[in-house]
This record gives C-alpha cells, structure tokens and sequence, in this order.
C-alpha cells in the first residue's frame, strides 16, 4: 500500500509533474476515487477524468480527444483550488470522480483510461494512463 507515507520534499524550482498512484477505487453510490502524486509551484485548475470501455478492457480510442463518445462510462471532477495544493512541494491526494457535471454510466472491474491534469498560469501537468478499476 503506497498510501501511508507522503513526503513534502521541496522541488527544483518551478518543477512540475503527476503520477497516478494505484487503482481506481468505485464505490456502491456509482462514485469513484483516483489518488495521484504530483508537484507544482502554482495552479489553479485541475480535471481528473476515466472513461472506460463497455468491456472494461483498454479501447485505445478513448485516448483521443472527443473520446466521451465511444466510452460506456465517464467519471470526471474539476476539484476545487482548496481541494489541491500548488507550493512546489510533493503532495499525494484522493480526488472523487463523478457524473455530476457531466460524465454518465458507472466504471466496472477492468482498465480505465484515467487523466490527471492540472493548469496553472505557467504550469501544465497532463498524467494520462490504463489504470485498473477495482
């Protein structure tokens, strides 16, 4: 379990990266969860998003742009600035997908392609990757 340990070790200046850590977790209420490592000396916006196929298993279209449209289910948040934190230090957080502002279906057991981005006025993370949905 990666979970217990998170260091808050400063950076080279202006550093900026992510990595989705584990699994994507569902829940019974059809949520899910994405946790995710990243540095970054400012931000203010960040998408996580998975979308997954009708068999669970990798399509690799839904690595592309518009993918929403052959995917069977799309979870997606847009975590509030106080829900993340952007110092130029390593932070490791749980972020909640859902359809609330748009997405539809529920993920199953299988592979999801999760995205992990986050924006800022200089600063630009994109961490996508196939990650098992548990």
């Amino acid at each position: 379990s990666l979970g217990a340990v998170v260091s808050a070790d400063a950076a080279p200046e202006g550093k900026s990266q992510a990595q989705i850590l584990g699994t994507v977790v569902t829940h019974d209420d059809g949520t899910a969860s994405v946790t995710a490592r990243y540095i970054c000396p400012e931000g203010f916006h960040l998408w996580v998003s998975a979308k997954q196929s009708e068999d669970g298993r990798p399509d690799q279209r839904l690595r592309e742009e518009g993918s929403s449209q052959v995917a069977a289910a799309w979870l997606q948040s847009h975590p509030a600035p106080s829900e993340f934190t952007c110092d130029g230090r390593w932070h490791t957080g749980t972020f909640d997908i859902d359809t609330q502002e748009q997405g539809f279906g529920e993920l199953q057991e299988g592979q999801a392609w999760v995205q992990f981005c986050l924006i800022g006025e200089n600063t630009f993370i994109s961490e996508s990757r196939w990650v098992a949905v548990r």
